[in-house]
């Protein structure tokens, strides 16, 4: 009787061994699954992560080489350099002038259209975007078209590009030069203030705040005014073939609206940005991309001619500028 007792037991402990075993496989099973999953979903993610950089990638490289018609926005006083200025935005004409040359040597590029909205600025500045222009006609049409303000300067560089389209009521033209200083001479006196200027050089502190100007001083900058103007006028004359009499006539500084500028030759189109491209694209594809190239550029709140670092110095030199 002892005996058959015995080997229930054992029956029972080999039951429970089986069914331990059992358990312990199903387990391995469920936990083979679970990490079966596991790889599967991290597979579907990579695959997903990699078609979207393959989709990237093929994005950027069609675009890259697709033609496309280049807009730069000129916005803002154009200045050689970023100024101190609060309140408006500056136009920096190194940064636009490198942009149109990288943009003329760009086989995708097929045009460029200056979208402008400036009051002008330094006649260096605006000369140098000029001659980046000039270099990139040779190349591939570029166009211009004014949106507030192609005044001054902005319209000396347009005048460069093959056509310039402008809205109805735009200001345009302002073909004049002007300089301006400060004047604290009657301060002085008023607050019995001593000024005392050292200088080698008869005019090498002309346009001091501090003291009268001369009257050969004024001679000297009118002339170098006159001087800057004729170059204002042949360059209008000459890319708008026009006569250096007729755009005389014109240059006293006046602004006129988009349509009446199109009566006196200074435009060749009443449109909006939309209507270039649209002109462009039948000229050089209809197929073609339009895409934007902002160089970088200061904002601020109002535009400071005089560097800060003459503001308060006695060799303050006059600021001549296009306007």
């Amino acid at each position: 009787m002892v005996e058959y007792v015995k080997l229930n037991d054992d029956s029972d402990d080999s039951s429970k061994d089986k069914k331990r075993n059992n358990n312990n496989f199903k387990n391995s099973r469920d936990d083979s699954s679970k990490i079966s999953s596991i790889i599967t979903v991290k597979r579907v993610v990579w695959s997903i992560i990699i078609l979207i950089i393959l989709s990237i990638l093929i994005s950027s490289c069609t675009i890259a080489i697709a033609p496309k018609i280049a807009v730069v926005p000129i916005s803002g006083e154009i200045t050689t350099s970023s100024s101190i200025s609060l309140f408006s935005n500056t136009a920096s004409s190194r940064m636009i002038a490198n942009q149109i040359y990288t943009l003329a040597d760009d086989n995708s590029i097929k045009a460029i259209i200056l979208d402008i909205n400036s009051p002008g600025g330094s006649p260096v500045a605006s000369d140098e975007i000029a001659q980046a222009i000039l270099y990139a006609k040779d190349k591939k049409p570029v166009y211009t078209v004014f949106s507030d303000l192609g005044a001054s300067g902005a319209y000396w560089i347009a005048v460069s590009s093959d056509k310039i389209y402008s809205a109805p009521l735009s200001i345009v033209g302002s073909i004049g030069v002007t300089s301006a200083t400060l004047s604290f001479e009657e301060f002085i006196q008023e607050w019995n203030i001593t000024y005392r200027q050292q200088t080698a050089g008869e005019f090498k502190d002309i346009g001091s705040p501090f003291r009268e100007q001369r009257e050969d001083e004024k001679i000297m900058m009118q002339n170098l005014l006159d001087t800057v103007h004729l170059e204002f006028i042949e360059h209008i004359a000459q890319h708008r073939n026009l006569s250096v009499e007729y755009v005389t006539s014109l240059a006293t500084g006046e602004i006129f609206l988009g349509r009446r500028a199109l009566e006196l030759e200074l435009i060749d189109e009443i449109g909006y940005l939309r209507d270039v491209i649209a002109d462009l694209r039948e000229e050089v594809g209809n197929e073609t991309l339009v895409m934007t190239y902002t160089p970088s550029r200061t904002s601020s709140i109002i535009s400071v001619n005089i560097p800060l670092g003459d503001f308060f110095s006695t060799n303050s030199k006059p600021i001549i500028t296009l306007s």
